[in-house]
């Protein structure tokens, strides 16, 4: 377990992170330009997709379920690394909602 430190007010707390065992055949990762979420009372669903140019539907290539908890601190996680890529390399274009990462797809002609 790794150490991570918290600061509550004036007080600062240390949680243990536990350690991933990662085998060599899981690093190479999936490529996903699309992802759809659903929510329901109890869990949370990321569905990775990909979509080719000129596709007319995505392949789901990973999909994610966590609590609620989970997601919101994966959100905040998220959110704080994308601010610090963009303060090492300047600000990401606002992107446009339902938009297909730098596609063109049905429905979404610019």
């Amino acid at each position: 377990m790794l150490p991570v430190k918290h600061n509550h007010g004036d007080k600062i707390m240390t949680k243990t992170r536990p350690r991933i065992n990662v085998k060599p055949e899981d690093t190479d990762g999936t490529y996903s330009n699309m992802v759809l979420v659903a929510f329901s009372r109890a869990e949370f669903v990321l569905d990775f997709a990909r979509i080719m140019p000129g596709a007319s539907a995505a392949s789901l290539k990973s999909r994610v379920i966590m609590s609620p908890h989970a997601a919101k601190a994966f959100a905040e996680q998220l959110s704080k690394q994308v601010e610090a890529y963009e303060k090492k390399n300047g600000a990401l274009a606002e992107s446009k909602e339902h938009s297909a990462i730098g596609f063109n797809s049905p429905g979404n002609e610019d």
